[in-house]
């Protein structure tokens, strides 16, 4: 039985710069009118898919979005604190921890957004070793990202076995545990990233810490809310619904070692807090998707020609020339090097010879052509879904799985502190779970610098 309730939240979480705060737990980039005419309404799941107490077990958690919502904003996810998680360095590093296979839907090239695109992440084990580092670039020339290189011939892509430098520049704490995944989308590598901090870790002044509500996963998607990271010109130039997520977590590797047990026989809450991108118009279409931001689309902006005669990226309703006959098929209105769908201020140049995207409010408007771009525009609405899972007949005490269960797992006391196996400054442990509807974003990372939807609709 799933709850849901919904909030208005009257200011940003977190900047998309401070996506960079902490991007994933929160991969927050907007918020959506109450008023207006756009809809959210995420469905998410989780399955034990053994259900039996103190034993190994696979987790299933989903996230799917209807087609004609806005795009997500956000996804935090928790995963109850009475699981018995192994730590990250009690598994080899390269050993498979899951699977996340996504479905999204992209603008490619300028095109409406209606291309649907599958993307599978077979998730590793990865390095917690904050002082071995590798960089999200080509610092080698070698025509292939550091990150996705083997350079110490181990048959691990670095970003395995090496921890990407960037992360400490978002987040600068010590994880607890670290997967990994890397494949090739439009011939790029694309990056996604599980980070688990214990319970009760605060990311961000706004983001809820109650240590009640377990481990906070983490999504780090390329290295998208990196403050040193420039926006640049790409293909894919939209990214909206319709979406699926499914992650699979392994509660065990393939060699029988646990990499997750179960609780003892009890009921146990996961919780998924989910926002909409916001609608600055009210029509229906998130900023981020809708060309003419601030004025209402006549046309649908997933569907070819509609509102868009000229077929250029621009709707009618901003669009200063739509008759094609007369020369109004500018692909690039303000000649700034970013198409017309993928520009934040597609009539006021705002390029990398620019200000390059900047948006300091982080509402998905340009700074060049927001009217106050100190003031967001519209307002974040976020959902809260929680799922009870029953493991064993559910009739019994509750709590962590006995150390006899699972001697090495990470577990908190009755006052939230850690006990357990580890203590090797905070990384001896958590858990690698959670909806991860960001993945669905990585595709929207290609080429060159070519931005994840959220991090090219946001400046430097």
């Amino acid at each position: 039985m799933k709850e849901r309730t919904i909030d208005v939240i009257h200011k940003p979480l977190l900047s998309l710069g401070a996506l960079a705060v902490t991007l994933a737990v929160v991969v927050l980039v907007g918020r959506a009118d109450p008023t207006g005419a756009q809809t959210f309404n995420p469905e998410a799941d989780f399955t034990v898919t053994n259900p039996e107490p103190e034993v190994p077990s696979d987790v299933i958690a989903s996230f799917d979005l209807p087609i004609g919502d806005v795009n997500f904003a956000a996804d935090i996810n928790f995963f109850p604190r009475e699981w018995g998680i192994i730590p990250g360095d009690e598994i080899p590093i390269g050993a498979s921890v899951g699977t996340v296979t996504s479905g999204a839907t992209l603008g490619l090239i300028n095109s409406p957004c209606n291309q649907e695109v599958p993307v599978v992440f077979d998730m590793l084990n990865a390095s917690l070793d904050r002082g071995d580092t590798v960089s999200m670039d080509d610092e080698d020339d070698s025509l292939t990202e550091d990150f996705a290189e083997d350079n110490d011939g181990n048959g691990l892509d670095d970003a395995i076995d090496h921890y990407p430098d960037f992360i400490d520049r978002i987040v600068d704490e010590q994880p607890i545990r670290r997967s990994a995944g890397i494949t090739i989308v439009a011939g790029t590598p694309v990056l996604l990233q599980f980070l688990i901090f214990e319970p009760g870790t605060l990311v961000d002044d706004l983001i809820p810490t109650d240590e009640d509500l377990g481990y906070p996963s983490v999504t780090f998607l390329q290295d998208a809310g990196d403050p040193d990271l420039d926006p640049s010109p790409g293909v894919i130039t939209d990214f909206c619904t319709p979406l699926t997520v499914l992650n699979l977590e392994l509660g065990e590797t393939a060699d029988g070692d646990p990499i997750m047990v179960n609780p003892q026989s009890g009921t146990y809450t996961f919780t998924a807090i989910a926002a909409g991108l916001r609608d600055s118009d009210g029509d229906g279409y998130e900023n981020t998707l809708d060309t003419c931001a601030l004025d209402p689309n006549v046309g649908n902006p997933r569907v070819q020609v509609d509102g868009d005669l000229d077929v250029d990226g621009l709707d009618a309703a901003c669009d200063p020339n739509d008759d094609p006959a007369a020369g109004g098929t500018d692909s690039d209105e303000d000649a700034d090097g970013y198409s017309n769908r993928q520009d934040n201020c597609p009539l006021h140049a705002n390029g990398e010879a620019e200000d390059n995207q900047a948006d300091e409010d982080s509402d998905q408007i340009g700074d060049a052509c927001d009217p106050d771009p100190s003031v967001e525009n519209g307002e974040l609405s976020t959902v809260t879904i929680e799922k009870v899972v029953t493991i064993g007949d559910g009739t019994g005490p509750g709590g962590p799985p006995s150390a006899e269960a699972c001697p090495t797992c990470f577990v908190l006391d009755e006052n939230g502190s850690s006990v357990g196996d580890g203590d090797d400054g905070g990384s001896s442990s958590g858990i690698i779970i959670g909806i991860i509807v960001a993945v669905i974003a990585a595709v929207v990372i290609i080429g060159g610098g070519a931005a994840m939807m959220m991090r090219r609709r946001e400046g430097a």
